[in-house]
């Protein structure tokens, strides 16, 4: 027995260098304040120890934690850059890859040229939508990117509030 179920919308995003550096510079200014003020937070927090182990002559201590801001501050520093640069050279970025996103009244299908995967509306972390993009969050770092113009089952508007009402509490309109 086959079930028919209704697609309510449909998009298909191709994934371009363009599209990824405007999620980039999305993401980048969502999440910059938490990441930095986390860091801030570190390192204050280890210099705070280094000075008081210095205080209290505990020098080989202070060594380690010296060696563990520097370390820290490196990561920090060249753990993001790496991972763009891994996106970008990526399969998915470099082949422009598209994805067609299908969605139904409980879930969503997520599909490419070689694989397809479900999605419960529960999963989604975070939804945004913006002037061109909805981004649909399932973590901090990895989400789906949907362009507004590719919208080739309902409209973008009916789609905005449809996710709302998915995601309640959890979607926002970004200007």
């Amino acid at each position: 027995m086959v079930i028919n179920l209704k697609i309510l919308f449909k998009n298909k995003t191709k994934y371009t260098k363009d599209v990824y550096k405007e999620f980039l510079g999305f993401h980048s200014k969502k999440y910059h304040f938490s990441y930095t003020l986390f860091t801030a937070t570190f390192i204050f927090l280890i210099l705070f120890c280094i000075v008081l182990q210095v205080s209290y002559d505990y020098y080989l201590l202070a060594l380690i934690s010296c060696i563990a801001f520097t370390c820290f501050c490196l990561y920090r520093y060249f753990h993001p850059i790496s991972v763009v640069t891994k996106e970008l050279k990526g399969e998915t970025i470099k082949n422009e890859k598209s994805f067609t996103f299908k969605f139904y009244n409980k879930y969503f299908k997520v599909q490419d040229d070689s694989q397809s995967d479900i999605v419960k509306y529960y999963q989604i972390r975070k939804a945004f939508e913006t002037k061109e993009f909805f981004y649909l969050y399932l973590d901090r770092t990895h989400a789906f990117i949907l362009n507004k113009e590719n919208f080739l089952v309902g409209k973008p508007a009916d789609f905005s509030t449809f996710i709302k009402k998915k995601c309640i509490l959890r979607f926002k309109k970004v200007k």
